[in-house]
C-alpha cells in the first residue's frame, strides 16, 4: 500500500500541475494537442480502475497521527486528490493550522481565491481542530465573514480553534490571514459522535 500511495501521490501532483496549465493556455492547438494526449490516458486508465474503489479513510496500525495520513483522499488535505491544493496542517498551541497557496485554479474574483474554496477549507480546518481536540462529528452550520478578498499565489494560513461544548454541540472558531492580515473569519458548530457512527454516517439506522 505504500509504494501505491507513492505513486498516486506523484500522480495526483501532476495532475494538479495540468489543471493549471489547463486554465492558462492560450493557444487552440496546444489545448487541442494535450487534450488528445489526455483523452489517450484517460482511455488507458479505464480498464485497470479498482473495483471496489480504494478505501478512503484507511485504518492503520499505528493510528495516524497528521491529518493527511487519516484522509489521503480529503478534498482539502489530500495529497491523493488531485482536487485538494492540498492545505498542509499542523497543530499549535490548541489551534489547527492550515497552510497552502492556492493557483489559478481555485481563482474566483481576478487575483483571489474563490469564497467558496475558503469555505471548503476552513470546515476542514474547523473539524481537524475538533478531532485534534477528541471531540468531533459532522458540521451542523458554518458561517463566514469576508473582511478583505484573499489573494491567490502567496502562503495563506488558517486557524481553527474549539470555542466551547453544549450537550452534542461543539462550537468552533478560527480566521484567515493572508500577508499577516485577516481576510475572513469563521464560525461553526458541529454535532459530537462517536467516530464508528461518523464512519456509516450513510448507513440506516
Amino acid at each position: 500500500m505504500d509504494d501505491l500511495h507513492t505513486a498516486l501521490g506523484r500522480l495526483a501532483a501532476a495532475v494538479r500541475t495540468l489543471t493549471a496549465a489547463t486554465v492558462s493556455l492560450a493557444s487552440a492547438e496546444t489545448a487541442s494537442h494535450a487534450a488528445a494526449d489526455v483523452e489517450r490516458i484517460v482511455a488507458s486508465l479505464a480498464p485497470r480502475l479498482a473495483e471496489p474503489p480504494l478505501p478512503r479513510y484507511p485504518t492503520m496500525s499505528p493510528p495516524p497521527t497528521e491529518p493527511g495520513d487519516l484522509m489521503p483522499f480529503d478534498l482539502v488535505l489530500g495529497r491523493l486528490n488531485p482536487l485538494a491544493p492540498p492545505v498542509v496542517f499542523t497543530w499549535e498551541d490548541g489551534k489547527s493550522i492550515g497552510r497552502v497557496t492556492f493557483t489559478r485554479p481555485y481563482e474566483g474574483p481576478p487575483g483571489c481565491v474563490h469564497g467558496g474554496m475558503i469555505a471548503a477549507v476552513f470546515d476542514q480546518v474547523l473539524s481537524v481542530a475538533n478531532i485534534m481536540s477528541g471531540q468531533a462529528g459532522p458540521t451542523a452550520q458554518l458561517q463566514l465573514r469576508f473582511r478583505k478578498p484573499t489573494p491567490l499565489g502567496v502562503e495563506v494560513r488558517f486557524e481553527g480553534w474549539q470555542e466551547r461544548t453544549a450537550g452534542r454541540r461543539i462550537h468552533a472558531a478560527g480566521r484567515l490571514l493572508a500577508n499577516g492580515e485577516v481576510t475572513v473569519e469563521a464560525e461553526g458548530i458541529f454535532v459530537q459522535l462517536p467516530s464508528g457512527r461518523v464512519m456509516q454516517m450513510l448507513e440506516p439506522d
